[in-house]
């Protein structure tokens, strides 16, 4: 008995430790399987998201799309260096990066809102997805696009807000074909990288030199100076760029020794939006340099466009971090008192802090309300019901601010010229409604000048009538035109622009009505009315009548292009206008952009003391030169109100 049941112990056992065996051996394969799958579902959730990313970014800046390259570039270096061992699932991963790349080729063309190239993308596409279907990926090919139409709806929100006829709609995408067109940029001039971007498209063009081509990598190379140590002179900037520049060489050694695929990655996306935008841009020369080869202000950027290769000179930062960690280990192998420097090289890495600390602080600065205060400003020169006249971005989008968040000035309508060459613009400055004055908000000097609301539109040009005038008008012979009191001859040959054919026609409808006014920015062309027009401080005001010339309000030298009416602009610049902090700040320090702005103030305050000057008001000449001082980072304003202090007569005219 005790034999059998020793037996049976030891079949239970041996039954017992089999079962542990298989248990144990399900329990491998089982959490194998496991962990194979969530880390297929993160990898796929991870690509499924950049796909997203990339389509939802369309609808703010292409910039991003601009990354897929360098993701497309990883993904193959990964899967090269560190293959999977089961051949299915290999096969798998390269339908994955297949269908990747094929999406990003499509999300290219919608971007673009290129036809041809939605076309070539949708092929790229296609190709991919039948190579994923034939490794097992169909879903996560059909999921993907799935996925990308998903990130690309933001473009359905402008075609259902524009239908609501929103007080800003620009480009009014309420239509399909108004939406592609949006999509496309269409209101903008055309240019290749084969044209020179000095000249319009056409075949005129002459095309891109390699001198233009030269001017372009300088300024690429110019901004790159910036990012290190902005706020120091131009000497330093080009010294710590260069240590800047070798330590993200050696950075990049670092990085190519110790992980390649993440080496490909940031070396794609540093030729794409470095090099690769430079070629592709084609940005016409810097704002501020090349003018010895260009000197019309029309052949430059109208701003410094810097901010288009930030993405280049952050992978260069990281490379540049990359390289400091490598010297100080250089320094830390090293014996004596060069072992004890490691830990200090690491103080490098606060350079950029301190030497940009000025240059792109978020405090406030003195133009901290520049915009505001200059959108104020010229809204506020315009009387009740008024229409202004501006030209460019930098000149309306404050004031569409101030009017529709602020709520300043309402009642003025704005018109910007170079969106007036637009169809869909004259449309709308014809079919928007006067809004109401706010009589408590209006300045001093136009509480007595409030008139009844203007009880018709805009202009009286016809939908039939604004679709022939995009064509522009030669002008066969000489031609007579009478708007109301007003008349403007137009020569045989002369070629008007859309803007100029609305121009006429809203103050054809408007001249006695309401009151026109250009902004000091919009040039000085006034329709072919200057003879018509006198300034007021930031304005030019169309009258009914030639100006008074031999009225002692008036001063005759035209410095701006029109007579300047003393009165008006002594009230406006003295009573009316705001300059925030402009006034007890150093506006030498200003950027370009807001010096620009500041100087503009400044004008109207200069064109003042010429007219005090010629009448021997010396005391108000002295007042005026020292506000254009205070305003205009223009250093002869401040050595004329010196010499003006102490030698106490005038000196403008020298």
């Amino acid at each position: 008995t005790s034999n059998a049941a020793r037996e049976i112990v030891s079949e239970r056992a041996i039954y017992l430790r089999e079962r542990m065996v298989n248990l144990r051996l399900f329990n491998y394969v089982f959490s194998k399987f496991i962990l194979l799958s969530f880390f297929c579902v993160v990898q796929c959730t991870v690509l499924l998201l950049i796909v997203y990313l990339a389509g939802i970014s369309i609808g703010n800046h292409l910039l991003a799309l601009l990354v897929g390259p360098a993701i497309i570039m990883f993904m193959v270096m990964t899967l090269r260096s560190e293959p999977a061992s089961d051949p299915t699932r290999r096969r798998t991963e390269w339908g994955q990066v297949a269908v990747l790349a094929g999406v990003w080729a499509l999300l290219i063309g919608t971007g673009l809102g290129s036809t041809g190239l939605i076309a070539l993308g949708a092929l790229c596409f296609a190709a991919a997805a039948i190579y994923a279907a034939s490794a097992g990926a169909t879903g996560f090919a059909l999921l993907t696009l799935g996925i990308a139409a998903i990130g690309i709806t933001p473009y359905l929100y402008l075609y259902i807000r524009s239908a609501q006829s929103p007080p800003i709609n620009e480009a009014a995408p309420a239509t399909f074909d108004a939406l592609l067109a949006v999509i496309r940029r269409a209101q903008y001039p055309p240019r290749t990288p084969l044209d020179d971007p000095t000249v319009a498209h056409g075949p005129d063009n002459p095309g891109r030199s390699l001198t233009l081509l030269g001017i372009q990598l300088a300024d690429y190379l110019v901004y790159f100076t910036w990012q290190w140590a902005k706020s120091v002179a131009a000497w330093g900037q080009l010294i710590f760029a260069l240590a800047y520049a070798a330590l993200g060489i050696r950075g990049s050694m670092a990085q190519r020794r110790a992980d390649r695929p993440a080496w490909w990655l940031l070396f794609a996306l540093f030729m794409v939006t470095g090099p690769g935008l430079v070629l592709y841009m084609n940005f016409r020369p810097g704002f501020g340099r090349w003018f010895d080869a260009y000197p019309m202000s029309s052949a430059h950027e109208v701003r410094e466009r810097d901010y288009f290769f930030v993405v280049s000179f952050m992978v260069w930062g990281l490379w540049a971090g990359i390289g400091l960690v490598a010297l100080a280990r250089s320094l830390w192998t090293r014996a004596g008192t060069i072992r004890r420097l490691a830990p200090a090289a690491f103080a490098f890495a606060l350079l950029p802090i301190a030497l940009n600390w000025t240059a792109a602080s978020r405090r406030h600065g003195p133009d901290a309300t520049l915009a505001a205060d200059f959108a104020y400003n010229m809204l506020n020169t315009v009387p009740p019901y008024g229409i202004l006249f501006t030209y460019g971005d930098n000149d309306t989008f404050p004031l569409w601010w101030a009017q529709e968040v602020a709520g300043i000035r309402q009642d003025v309508t704005v018109i910007c010229l170079a969106l007036a060459n637009t169809d869909w613009y004259m449309r709308q400055l014809r079919d928007n409604p006067v809004r109401p004055v706010d009589r408590k908000a209006l300045p001093a000097i136009w509480q007595g000048a409030v008139r009844p609301p203007p009880d018709q539109p805009l202009h009286g040009m016809t939908d039939s009538m604004i679709a022939t005038s995009m064509n522009g008008y030669v002008v066969p012979e000489d031609q007579r035109v009478t708007l109301g009191p007003l008349s403007r001859t137009l020569r045989r040959g002369s070629f008007l622009l859309p803007n100029d054919i609305l121009t006429l026609s809203v103050v054809q409808q408007n001249v006695r009505r309401r009151p026109i006014v250009w902004a000091i920015t919009a040039g000085r062309e006034f329709g072919g009315l200057e003879n018509y027009v006198v300034q007021q401080a930031l304005g030019f005001a169309l009258r009914p009548n030639p100006p008074d010339t031999t009225s002692p309000a008036i001063d005759t030298r035209r410095l701006a292009g029109a007579p300047l009416d003393i009165p008006t602009s002594e009230r406006l610049l003295w009573d009316t206008y705001r300059y925030g902090r402009l006034l007890e700040s150093d506006v030498t320090t200003l950027e370009s952009t807001s010096a620009s702005i500041a100087s503009t103030l400044s004008l109207p305050f200069t064109q003042l003391a010429y007219a005090y000057s010629a009448r021997g008001q010396q005391d108000k000449l002295l007042r005026a030169v020292e506000r254009a001082s205070q305003l205009s980072p223009n250093s002869s304003l401040r050595t004329a109100l010196a010499e003006l202090r102490v030698r106490g007569e005038d000196t403008l005219g020298e």
